[in-house]
């Protein structure tokens, strides 16, 4: 059985530190479909680390399992990327 994931990419740290990286993954219960829901959900209403202060919002839905999401605060623009994921492989590294 297939492993489903939703997973938010956003810039995370302040002023000249910031850096884009994976923000959340969400462990989806149910399949495909059930991710999907959930993207588009966090797409429309997530709430990313900045701006503090949202003005506007625009949602863009790049293909079936993937938003890319800009929010506008009062000096800046900044966005966020949804996408649906399969978990395809694990590895642990730990001994046994």
């Amino acid at each position: 059985m297939s492993e489903w994931r939703v997973l938010i990419e956003e810039n995370v740290g302040r002023f000249d530190r910031k850096e884009w990286r994976i923000a959340d993954i969400y462990e989806v219960d149910g399949g495909q479909a059930e991710a999907r829901s959930i993207a588009y959900e966090l797409a429309m209403r997530h709430q990313p680390k900045h701006p503090v202060v949202e003005q506007d919002r625009a949602v863009y839905r790049i293909n079936e399992d993937m938003w890319l999401t800009m929010v506008i605060g009062a000096t800046a623009r900044f966005h966020y990327r949804v996408t649906v994921a399969e978990l395809f492989a694990r590895a642990s590294t730990a001994e046994k």
